[in-house]
């Protein structure tokens, strides 16, 4: 029988990837709008778009960078130099987008957002895509690349509640000045850089006998698409991060011009993400023997309880009750967040077993694509809605302002969840069908290495 525990060390050190990257993405995503639309003063459909044009934009180089990874032969490995190639200019182009001068003209000022969103989304593809490619290259096991994903999950949450509690808190202490942005990007890049020379320093990849390039770019895109468990997958994932992404990009708005508390938004977030690191532990224990699609859709109950529950959320209300109702999303997030990308490990496992091929970083390149579009397509579709409603910052906005937040912060994600479970329920690669792919590429392996 095989050994495939990883030492707790190395799922820390692995794990910090995902907290780098996750600070990015949060501030991007959830205070980014906010500096657009407040401190920059840009009109609120013009911002909802600078994500969604920046990340389109990018769309092809996950796919590419994913592909790239694949071939790439050095002796280094063919994940592992990308981490440290693609580190200082990810942390250099998410500084500058904070640090950016004051322009006069709409377009120019719009065009300029845009570049630097494009240079921060490639930049983060080329880490990301083989850092993520890396972790079915750790283990082969069903449950302990649960557990891996559980620790990626983590750190990718504490990399949350860091942005959340640190960078705009220390922008306000500084003032909220254009300068004080400019500082609380640079510090944060700085953050946003360490981890990744630890983890390259611990992880390794395994050489694969089954290893084999015989297909185009094009022509392993389709048959990966062809891929039945891919296609479930992909839908549930892109589903269910539209279902948090969208909200958590109107928080900030929806304490401020609805609840009229914005100094709610940070406990909130703090609760929120201490209920989801809390609640993995027994999701990583429950998940251990069954079906992670299964998993997948329990945890979906507690989210749309809570996001039901935030569409009554009243002005006058507790600050109690709002935790409350955080808590539970957060324990329902915890699963959420983590089985997809275990998931995504066994698909690449199972499209081993029918190509020949280890095509992870494809996968992965895919996965890390949607993971970036759906925050822009959850922004851009709740600020076209919010201009639309004639949302204005900084004053009391009318009753149909206030309740298109409400939708979009409850009955929106509710129905994405609903979607992403439907997907989920027809997602068929469990525990039993999985140790089976692993015996037969092991069979396989043992053959192509005694020829």
């Amino acid at each position: 029988m095989r050994d495939d525990r990883l030492p707790i060390h190395l799922k820390l050190i692995y794990g910090l990837g995902d907290h780098s990257v996750n600070v990015a993405l949060v501030a991007l995503t959830m205070i980014f709008p906010f500096y657009l639309t407040d401190v920059v003063e840009m009109r609120i459909g013009l911002a909802g778009l600078v994500p969604l044009v920046g990340r389109s934009a990018d769309a092809l180089s996950d796919v590419l960078m994913g592909r790239l990874s694949d071939r790439t032969t050095w002796r280094a490995g063919r994940r592992r130099p990308y981490l440290l190639i693609g580190a200082f200019p990810f942390a250099l182009s998410f500084a500058a987008i904070w640090a950016a001068p004051e322009i006069s003209d709409p377009t120019l000022e719009f065009a300029y957002y845009v570049g630097l969103y494009v240079l921060i989304s490639v930049s983060m593809t080329v880490v990301a895509v083989p850092y993520q490619a890396l972790l079915p290259e750790l283990t082969d096991d069903y449950d302990e690349r649960t557990s891996l994903a559980t620790f990626r999950s983590v750190s990718s949450l504490l990399g949350t509640l860091l942005t959340l509690v640190a960078f705009k808190p220390l922008v306000d202490w500084m003032g909220g000045t254009p300068q004080a942005w400019a500082t609380g990007g640079a510090l944060l890049a700085g953050w946003i850089l360490w981890p990744w020379l630890p983890i390259w320093w611990v992880t390794y990849e395994r050489p694969r006998a089954a290893v084999r390039f015989e297909l185009s770019a094009r022509e392993s895109l389709v048959l990966v698409f062809r891929h039945r468990s891919f296609r479930r997958l992909l839908a549930l994932f892109a589903l269910g991060r539209i279902a948090i992404d969208l909200p958590l990009a109107l928080f900030l708005h929806y304490f401020t011009y609805v609840i009229g508390r914005p100094e709610h938004f940070v406990p909130t977030m703090f609760t929120f993400l201490a209920a989801t690191v809390f609640a993995m532990p027994f999701w990583l224990g429950f998940a251990r023997g069954r079906d992670k699609a299964t998993i997948y859709v329990y945890a979906c109950i507690g989210w749309v309880m809570a996001f039901a529950a935030l569409l009554l959320l009243q002005p006058g209300w507790p600050l109690g009750w709002t935790l409350a109702v955080c808590g539970l999303a957060g324990a329902g997030y915890a699963a959420a967040d983590m089985m997809p990308w275990s998931m995504v490990a066994d698909v690449a496992d199972e499209d081993e077993l029918v190509s020949g091929e280890r095509r992870e970083g494809v996968f992965v390149g895919i996965f890390t694509f949607l993971r970036k579009l759906s925050g822009a397509v959850g922004v851009a579709l709740a600020f076209a809605v919010l201009d639309r409603a004639g949302f204005e910052p900084g004053v009391e906005n009318s009753q149909t302002v206030v309740w298109s937040l409400r939708a979009l912060v409850s009955v929106v994600p509710i129905a994405f969840i609903l979607l992403s479970v439907v997907a989920a329920r027809g997602y068929q690669l469990g525990h039993d069908r999985h140790r089976e792919i692993l015996d037969e590429l092991d069979r396989r392996r043992d053959g192509e290495a005694a020829d």
